[in-house]
């Protein structure tokens, strides 16, 4: 399940470097989404984003509902502050609070220049076997956490999947590369008009063990889309849908609820 919470978090893509303002105003934002697998609800989750200046504010809310509540029941906080730049958008520091019946983690991640400076997981994370493949400080360099990888800033719509999202959540570190797929309309609370399509390909780099079955299918055999919408009249993109495949079945994400609030 906690994957899952990651997945909710996580599809999405990288910032590009602009130097165009993304807010001329403080603004706050709201996105309410349902992830569903083979149509059953199992999760929801609420994203609330305030601009202020340079600044932003980004927190989460991710818990299980419908059959999985029943077997399950999982509740992960986060919350990212970053700065928006002439080099784009930067985080600065990220927190998870992840709770899952009677275990508990908290991850914290400190960002310096869109690097990775401080990771620290509470409880620590397990003593690795022989297959693990470990970071290494290349690949915490340019990355984002999952929360500020989930919104793209870009000039134009095909420029939305014009990139390759780099992401670490404090243990693993992946890469998706996003290719154009087209647009298509899309109607929801707080929105209606078109949004982009990319087609997505998983890659792990490292943080994880070598052969595991559910990231070896999701590399080779997964088919993943991700559908963009633009966040007001800013250059701004965020996800309103997705679709992953898994080895039990299509990992769905809908937004019920996309724009700004009142």
């Amino acid at each position: 399940m906690k994957n899952t919470m990651a997945a909710l978090a996580t599809s999405a893509a990288l910032f590009l470097p602009m130097n165009t303002v993304a807010f001329e105003a403080p603004q706050t934002f709201r996105a309410d989404y349902r992830l569903s697998i083979l149509g059953f609800k199992i999760a929801s989750s609420t994203f609330v984003s305030n601009f202020s200046g340079d600044t932003f504010v980004m927190d989460g809310r991710v818990k299980t509902a419908g059959l999985a509540a029943m077997f399950d029941r999982t509740v992960a906080r986060t919350q990212v502050t970053g700065r928006i730049s002439d080099n784009g958008i930067e985080p600065l520091d990220y927190q998870l609070n992840y709770v899952s019946g009677d275990k508990a983690q908290t991850t914290a991640i400190r960002f310096k220049n869109g690097n990775v400076v401080e990771t620290e997981n509470v409880p620590p994370l397990k003593k690795r076997g022989a297959k693990w493949i470990p970071l290494n400080p290349n690949d915490l360099s340019a990355v984002f956490d999952p929360l500020t990888a989930s919104m793209v800033r870009a000039n134009s719509a095909r420029e939305v999947c014009d990139r390759t999202i780099r992401a670490y959540d404090g243990e693993i570190r992946v890469n998706m590369k996003l290719r154009y797929a087209g647009t298509k309309p899309f109607r929801t609370k707080g929105f209606k008009g078109n949004v982009v399509r990319c087609k997505a390909r998983f890659e792990p780099v490292s943080g994880y063990r070598k052969g595991r079955r559910a990231l070896e299918f999701m590399k080779n055999k997964s088919r993943m889309e991700i559908a963009f919408a633009q966040v007001g009249s800013s250059n701004i993109f965020a996800p309103v849908t997705a679709s992953i495949g898994t080895q039990v079945g299509t990992l769905r994400l809908y937004a019920v609820r996309f724009g700004a609030t009142k």
